[in-house]
């Protein structure tokens, strides 16, 4: 990416008293809005030196009048989760960052600096996993490598995952992070590593997942997600060729697991989604949808939290459950979607679905050459796949049922 950056020019006595001023005023925003990928060592440029924040005033600007920055995220409006005041900017907000650049973006005094505010994270952890070697990637069709660990946990009696928090080696060529629970299939124990299918194997059962912009998960207070006894997790990175020399970065990413030994009630993860769609080369506004009845015999069913997943040219996701009388509950609601920012919302509080309801998942894409996503020139039809080319429509879905 080439930032093309304006000076900033201004005084203290030209500047209006009541213009704000990055410390103080602006540098909260900053920490809580976008210290989650703009930091060291983080998925995009830093912004801990707050000179290198003045000098991209009007692009960041630029980028929040657009609506690109911060990524678009899972409104809150359909359904609140935690975490979303960290993902969602509102307008007192950005109307003072806005004022602050249009007042010649001044640092004002360090001594006013806003108290830091940490990252989320789960530690101290359980159990810390990790790929048992560092590893290169090697991109042998181009783009992606999807490479995969076998993690036996040894556990003599069954445990509970209640939260779990990706540990990103090197952000730079990380694109997701996945754990899987694969006991009793083939996984090879290779500590290298095993080539891997970008979407799991058969056997395996999604457990949790990471992209860019995601935060640390975590289960409401007695609930977890049940690991037999001698559990042997795969942990699957994405990596992606973004960058010239990426085949030659090393990484060596893992999770760390929040567990406990005994819970009230048994959470699992619905893997909701179709396979069955053929993006039209050149559409811009293409969209499938999936509905999916609940019958009496899976019971009442306790939405916690929901994983929206898309590739490239996802542009909208939306899924809700519908009961008898055609009002619907929303659960999960993007009006734009952005690959590089794929969260999981745990909800502030749970959704019911129960017999004579149907959730409904709707996913929408734009496969024309308009679309700054778009990867082939001119564009082709697009179907579902692992590849970052290929498209998925998944809403992967935490509850437990009663």
């Amino acid at each position: 990416m080439i930032w093309f950056v304006l000076a900033c020019t201004g005084t203290e006595e030209s500047k209006p008293d009541s213009s704000p001023v990055y410390y103080g005023d602006v540098d909260a925003i900053v920490q809580e809005h976008c210290a989650r990928c703009h930091t060291t060592g983080g998925q995009a440029m830093s912004f801990d030196n707050p000179e290198d924040v003045k000098n991209l005033a009007p692009t960041i600007l630029a980028y929040l009048e657009a609506g690109t920055m911060p990524p678009p995220a899972p409104d809150p409006e359909c359904r609140d989760y935690h975490g979303s005041d960290r993902l969602i900017l509102d307008d007192t907000e950005r109307s003072r960052v806005k004022a602050w650049v249009n007042a010649g973006a001044e640092l004002g005094d360090p001594e006013k600096a806003s108290v830091p505010v940490p990252l989320p994270t789960l530690y101290p952890w359980d159990l810390e996993l990790r790929a048992p070697t560092p590893y290169t990637p090697t991109f042998a069709d181009g783009e992606n490598d999807y490479r995969c660990f076998r993690m036996p946990l040894n556990n003599p009696e069954t445990m509970y995952l209640t939260g779990f928090e990706a540990l990103v080696d090197n952000p730079a060529i990380v694109h997701h992070v996945v754990i899987y629970d694969a006991t009793g299939a083939r996984a090879s124990d290779d500590p290298t590593g095993f080539s891997c299918n970008g979407f799991g194997e058969n056997g395996w059962q999604f457990v949790a997942g990471w992209a860019p912009g995601g935060e640390p998960g975590s289960l409401p207070e007695g609930l977890g997600i049940p690991l037999e006894p001698n559990t042997e997790l795969v942990l699957q990175m994405h990596y992606y060729n973004s960058f010239d020399g990426a085949d030659r970065e090393v990484d060596q990413s893992g999770y760390g697991l929040m567990v406990a030994e005994a819970v009230e009630q048994e959470v699992m993860v619905f893997s909701l989604g179709t396979y069955d769609f053929v993006v039209p080369a050149g559409n811009p506004n293409f969209e499938s949808a999936i509905i999916f009845p609940w019958k009496r015999r899976y019971g009442i069913g306790h939405i916690l939290g929901v994983f929206p997943h898309m590739h490239l040219l996802g542009t909208a996701f939306d899924l809700n459950v519908t009961h008898p009388d055609t009002t619907q509950t929303c659960l999960s609601r993007m009006k734009k979607w952005d690959f590089h920012n794929q969260v999981t919302s745990f909800f502030d509080e749970e959704a019911l679905v129960q017999d004579g309801d149907s959730v409904f998942l709707r996913c929408e894409w734009d496969n024309s050459s308009g679309n700054p996503n778009q990867s082939s020139d001119p564009p082709v039809d697009v179907s579902w796949g692992e590849g970052t080319t290929e498209e998925m429509c998944f809403g992967f879905t935490y509850l437990w049922l009663e």
